[in-house]
């Protein structure tokens, strides 16, 4: 990790443990151990639904409410590049612990 990207990680105080700042992919399987992709999914869009109807409460200007469509958006998006990575990360652990040495690995 850079001294720009620990700066931006630590400006505000960072749910990532320590132990993950340097192995982000562990990161990436606790939380996919503990929330399966259809969990995130509809956990997002129950946060997303909520704070929509918030703000039509009070009555929020439009363009915070597409603010929000964009973020909600990008954040799934994020959430299945994530689940994606982390899959392909544990094919290749689970290729590397059944591949015996000498032999080639397939990914």
């Amino acid at each position: 990790m850079t001294n720009k990207e620990y700066r931006l990680l630590t400006s505000r105080p960072s749910r990532m443990q320590s132990s993950n700042i340097d192995n982000p992919k562990d990161a990436l399987e606790s939380f996919f151990s503990s929330f399966t992709l259809d969990d995130c999914r509809n956990y997002l869009w129950e946060l997303y639904e909520r704070c929509v109807m918030s703000y039509a409460r009070e009555h929020t200007v439009h363009e915070t409410a597409s603010d929000m469509l964009f973020f909600y958006t990008h954040t799934e998006m994020l959430i299945e590049a994530a689940w994606l990575i982390n899959n392909k990360h544990k094919r290749k652990e689970k290729n590397r612990k059944n591949t015996s040495p000498g032999q080639k690995e397939h990914t």
